[in-house]
């Protein structure tokens, strides 16, 4: 069976792809990682950075002596795994990406950062600040919080994904996102696809960007046939 790697979304863990991996498993070897410092592990001494999490790919698939790879990336992940392309190119099969933001304006992206303020977090959503605590360990999440603040503001500075390393992928990728995703934008992903050689454009309907909140069914349909 072929292999399929899925990488999480940002302040989540490999957890986020637990109830896909049953209506996989039977076509599929599904695995996901947890990204240096999510999931209670320590962060790297570098932060939060994609030279580091395409470090993380690369050390799962050596370590299972995988050489080429089907990657599932969400939000995070799924730019990860653009990014690891990159790097790596050989080592890639087909890659899935679901509601990726690829362009890191200062304005969009100040106003993402001051959502991961921990204390406002507490008042405005204690739910969701509880379930992150549960998540990525009650000394760590606030740490969590302040690495994927200070990685947005980084991906403003430095673009580790230009259009030229679009032009140079010569593999199957489906660009995928939610029709009410504002982060994302269908936009984004339009131009990603029109910039890819052998890209698909994947447009869920009435799907907004939490992954949580995701018709599972009709995710894993298009899983299987873009793999299979």
């Amino acid at each position: 069976m072929k292999d399929i790697l899925f990488l999480h979304g940002a302040l989540s863990s490999k957890t986020q792809f637990d109830h896909l991996f049953p209506l996989l498993n039977n076509k599929f070897n599904t695995e996901s990682i947890n990204f240096s410092g999510h999931g209670g592990t320590l962060i790297n001494p570098k932060g939060y950075s994609f030279e580091v999490f395409a470090e993380d790919i690369l050390k799962h698939i050596d370590s299972k002596k995988i050489e080429k790879i089907n990657l599932f990336g969400f939000g995070m992940g799924g730019y990860a795994a653009l990014y690891f392309a990159k790097l790596y190119p050989n080592r890639v099969q087909k890659i899935f990406t679901l509601n990726v933001k690829f362009k890191w304006d200062a304005t969009s992206t100040q106003k993402e950062m001051a959502l991961l303020n921990a204390e406002n977090m507490m008042l405005k959503v204690p739910s969701f600040a509880n379930n992150l605590m549960m998540l990525q360990g009650i000394e760590l999440w606030k740490n969590v919080l302040q690495s994927t603040s200070d990685m947005m503001l980084n991906l403003t500075k430095q673009h580790f994904l230009v259009d030229d390393d679009f032009d140079k992928i010569n593999f199957p990728v489906l660009i995928a996102v939610g029709d009410k995703d504002l982060s994302s934008g269908i936009e984004q992903s339009l131009e990603v696809y029109r910039k890819i050689k052998n890209a698909e454009l994947f447009v869920l309907p009435d799907t907004d960007y939490p992954f949580e909140k995701i018709d599972t069914k009709l995710l894993c349909a298009a899983i299987l046939r873009f793999f299979e």
